[in-house]
């Protein structure tokens, strides 16, 4: 019951935030820091254009994950409340090698190899960068007991190390000639 009250709920506030209007909204160009998932893993964000970022994922095996593997998702950031908060989508792909050598030696597991699906929350602050989302995967071949993941809910902590810059809006001197500001003629 509760869990499909919180997919009822992440579900409408998707398709709520998928309704705002599309701007550029990242403060940064490239981003890289830790993931807490099923584990603790690496990520790294580059912001390719038009709200268009590229992740990389490295999950580790450290913490609670026995295996190691690889996730890269192409996002779309759409600028939420204020400039450094955004909401963004994203698909891709991931691998997971399974180290067979820690399991039952009868329980032997394939490689497992899917898509990837992500939204998410985003703040930059400062050279901060925290992002909440939900990633959950459909496994097409490998270890096929668990075919489709729902629980991959994470929190990911990055540092901007290069940050963008910020457009200018043309206003076409509107504002000069409202506020009384003499025009130069030559």
């Amino acid at each position: 019951m509760l869990m499909t009250k919180i997919r009822f709920f992440l579900s409408t506030l998707l398709f709520a935030l998928l309704l705002t209007t599309p701007t550029f909204a990242q403060k940064y160009k490239t981003a890289a820091g830790i993931r807490f998932d099923n584990g603790l893993s690496l990520t790294a964000q580059q912001y390719i254009k038009n709200g268009w970022t590229v992740e990389g994922i490295l999950h580790t095996p450290l913490i609670a994950s026995k295996d190691i593997g690889v996730t890269l998702l192409a996002e779309k950031h759409r600028k939420i409340l204020f400039r450094g908060t955004n909401f963004y989508t994203g698909l891709g792909a991931h691998y997971y090698w399974q180290q067979n050598s820690v399991r039952d030696a009868s329980d032997l597991h394939e490689n497992v190899m899917g898509l990837s699906g992500i939204a998410g929350l985003e703040v930059s602050l400062g050279r901060i960068n925290l992002a909440v989302d939900w990633k959950p995967e459909l496994h097409l071949s490998g270890d096929q007991s668990r075919p489709f993941e729902w629980n991959g809910a994470s929190v990911s902590l990055r540092y901007i190390i290069e940050k963008r810059e910020r457009k200018k809006i043309k206003d076409w001197k509107i504002w000069d000639k409202v506020g009384g500001k003499k025009q130069h003629k030559r």
